[in-house]
């Protein structure tokens, strides 16, 4: 494992990464896990992933790494533990829960055959106890997607490829097909439901293994890279936006040299940079590069300049001054949890110097042979912070959709009975539709699995 030191100055040529002191017998050789960071705890979990399957493997693969001790722990589980699997998403809310979703388990994760799945698991890393919502309309499964947690109520699920009944196939089998990028899944936290959005503008083509990181002000999704859905040795290097209030995709014109075409790499926001670290060629081979993405000028730069101020939480901005969402100077700090208009602000929020600021982890992919590396960066040793949290829930203005506000995240406006929301269709390309059908608390799908018609 190693960490990339974010509280110094360096360029790409030359990135600040250090090799972690971490018994490499505290977890095996992994890739194709799912990894999210806990602010709660500054601490970070993994899942899944492939490994070295043994007779006597334990089915239970989630990690916990605490970056205060530095070190691994195997949390004990209780209630089901959540199944090996591979390509599958991780993200947390501000309730310490971890939402899995997607994936397969295959030969590389439990010795068996495939089997994809569509719902989700919960970890709730307070109690270590495992949960499983029971969805009415539970989509087809999807590997290689990204998830995106929005404002703690809502997440996205982009691109990927789904197991679904192949079009192309007369007898109906079921395949991993592409999916367009105007097909959007949204999940509704709070009423536990599926919202599918079709989303316009200028569509990106269909991917897996790509990148997808929630804009610092909360109101858009910003998507790198990835492969072609059926051409491993096609990958892409191309930036898009999602404009959540809109549900519109763009594509900004960025200057300077992009990096090499790729997917299963990793990207973070970092102030106004967007770190795209690692990943897989065309040709399967790795890479070890890390590169940055100025969002603020729409450029790829060579030189990374670190702001201590913004990561030890006292200012939103490049220029060392505080400020709210809509530009204007404030004197309290953007990143506490408010109550009504009041922001309470810690006196011990400094960031220990010279902590990590970002940890990896790899390892070979066993069947495919390739590399897959990901980049978790955590922002760690926080000594004490108090906070209050709202005591009252936020209400979506249907009004508000797009407007600037001082809220850092957008909501987003819909019937609270309806089942599905349709934004804007897209103006330059169709949407790509596959038929599928799920059964009704089915779980999981095997290869080849016959569907009632």
């Amino acid at each position: 494992m190693h960490s990339l030191n974010l509280y110094q100055s360096w360029n790409t040529t030359d990135p600040a990464w250090s090799v972690m002191e971490t018994s490499v017998d505290q977890i095996p050789p992994v890739s194709f896990f799912a990894a999210t960071y806990l602010p709660s705890t500054h601490n970070f979990l993994i899942d899944g992933g492939t490994a070295a399957v043994r007779s006597n493997m334990k089915n239970q693969s989630t990690l916990y790494y605490d970056t205060l001790q530095d070190h691994w722990e195997s949390p004990t589980i209780k209630g089901d533990v959540p199944a090996r699997r591979k390509q599958h998403t991780a993200v947390s809310d501000d309730q310490g829960r971890i939402w899995l979703w997607g994936g397969q388990s295959d030969m590389s994760t439990y010795g068996g055959p495939s089997i994809f799945y569509n719902t989700w698991t919960i970890i709730d890393t307070q109690t270590w106890t495992v949960s499983h919502p029971q969805v009415d309309n539970n989509p087809s499964p999807r590997i290689d997607h990204t998830a995106t947690m929005i404002s703690n109520k809502y997440i996205l699920i982009i691109g990927g490829v789904v197991y679904s009944h192949d079009v192309t196939d007369p007898t109906g089998q079921l395949a991993l097909n592409p999916v367009s990028m105007s097909s959007l899944l949204l999940f509704d936290i709070d009423n536990n439901r599926w919202i599918n959005i079709n989303a316009g503008g200028n569509i990106p083509a269909p991917r897996r293994g790509h990148s997808a990181v929630l804009s610092l002000d909360g109101k858009s999704v910003i998507v790198f890279g990835g492969g072609m859905p059926e051409d491993e040795r096609t990958q892409m290097n191309d930036v898009f936006i999602l404009e959540l209030a809109t549900m519109r995709w763009t594509a900004p014109s960025i200057k300077g040299v992009p990096p090499k075409p790729r997917r299963y790499h990793k990207a973070y926001l970092v102030d106004d940079f967007m770190l795209v670290t690692f990943g897989l060629s065309g040709d399967n081979t790795g890479f070890d590069d890390v590169n940055i993405l100025s969002t603020s000028s729409w450029s790829w730069i060579t030189q990374y300049t670190a702001n201590v101020a913004w990561l030890s939480g006292n200012t939103s901005s490049t220029n060392g001054k505080v400020r709210n969402n809509t530009g204007n100077s404030t004197d309290h700090d953007p990143n506490a949890i408010t109550e009504g208009k009041e922001h309470e602000v810690s006196t011990e929020t400094r960031i220990k110097a010279g902590v990590i600021a970002g940890v990896v982890s790899g390892g070979v992919v066993i069947l495919g042979g390739g590399i897959f590396l990901v980049l978790s960066v955590v922002i760690l040793r926080r000594k004490q912070s108090k906070s209050k949290k709202s005591s009252n829930s936020n209400v979506v203005d249907p009004a508000s959709i797009g407007q600037d506000s001082e809220s850092t995240m957008t909501d987003f406006a819909y019937e609270p009975h309806s089942t599905i929301v349709q934004f804007q269709k897209p103006d330059n390309r169709s949407s790509i539709r596959f038929a599928s059908q799920i059964e009704d608390g089915e779980h999981y799908y095997k290869p080849n699995a016959k569907t009632d018609e």
